[in-house]
């Protein structure tokens, strides 16, 4: 049944569906059967994963590849233990309703993975960016023709004008950074990238670091948004002094290494998560935008969190 198919060896409950769905890198694949995913684009093209009783599978990629794609790379479950007690059990909280969910990244394939995020401001993520970005990368197949096209044939939505209007320079950008497994867990490349980045007009902290979390797969980082303010305010997380990170100071501070330096550190609401949620900060933003999307927005509140 699985002949030519790898088993990725993955901690109990990972669910690769959700991961997928969770991630920015999305739009780079076809789902043309439950439970399974092909990539369409760029680096590894051709990559299945599957699960099958279980267990899941790949084909087409080497295994770190496979881990890093697919989001087995990180677990919530160990990585949970290393915060307090009050810290855990938000996670905890979030883990009922989203069981399995990890952070499916992708370091080689920066061009899309940016699109993807960029285009993903005030709209539909699943109904509009996917739509839009798939369209583009069926069309162009990997990332050099992909930087020929223009976004403005693809839709009239004003983010695909802006970035049509930012492309010159963030092909620049983007052309100086090197894709690959050493862009993983890189505190010390992100801060340049993400200064040149913010020099963009439309590119604010949300975007890169998203682009970090994503890309570099900085775990700490959580792309801060009025979804996620609503959520952990409501929860009880943070108290109504936080705000939101201001793009001129993160061109200015590092996240990693002078935070504290920052005016606005102990406001900050990504400042705020890192401290207090270290490495899972990721992880608690893209559980909190996913319980907003799927649930809050329409007045669901599944597993109670926000009656707790």
């Amino acid at each position: 049944m699985n002949i030519n198919y790898c088993r990725l060896e993955v901690w109990s409950e990972f669910n690769l569906s959700s991961s997928l769905k969770a991630s920015f890198s999305l739009p780079l694949f076809e789902n043309p059967r439950l439970n399974v995913f092909v990539k369409i684009y760029g680096y590894s093209a051709g990559l299945i994963f599957k699960t099958e009783g279980g267990a899941t599978y790949y084909r087409g990629c080497g295994l770190n590849d496979a881990l890093l794609l697919s989001g087995a790379w990180f677990n919530p479950l160990e990585n949970v233990k290393k915060l307090g007690r009050r810290e855990a059990a938000y996670i905890y909280e979030f883990w009922e309703a989203f069981p399995g969910l990890s952070i499916a990244v992708n370091p080689w394939d920066l061009r899309a993975i940016f699109y993807s995020i960029f285009l993903s401001r005030n709209t539909s993520y699943h109904a509009n960016t996917v739509r839009w970005l798939h369209d583009m990368i069926v069309k162009a197949g990997d990332e050099g023709k992909l930087a020929s096209l223009d976004p403005r044939v693809f839709g009239r939505s004003y983010q695909l004008a802006q970035l049509a209007e930012i492309k010159p320079d963030l092909d620049g950008i983007l052309d100086s950074i090197t894709p690959g497994l050493e862009l993983i867990k890189s505190k010390d490349l992100f801060p340049p990238i993400k200064a040149k980045l913010l020099q963009l007009p439309y590119v604010g902290s949300k975007t890169v670091h998203a682009f970090g979390l994503f890309c570099l797969g900085l775990t700490w980082l959580a792309p801060a948004d009025r979804h996620l303010t609503t959520v952990v305010k409501s929860m009880g997380i943070v108290d109504d002094r936080v705000k939101m990170p201001k793009k001129e100071l993160c061109m200015k501070y590092d996240c990693f290494t002078d935070s504290d330096k920052c005016p606005r550190f102990e406001v900050c609401l990504t400042a705020r998560l890192m401290r207090d949620f270290g490495v899972m900060a990721g992880w608690l933003q893209t559980a909190a935008y996913l319980y907003g999307a799927l649930y809050l927005s329409r007045g669901l509140d599944p597993v109670g969190i926000l009656g707790r």
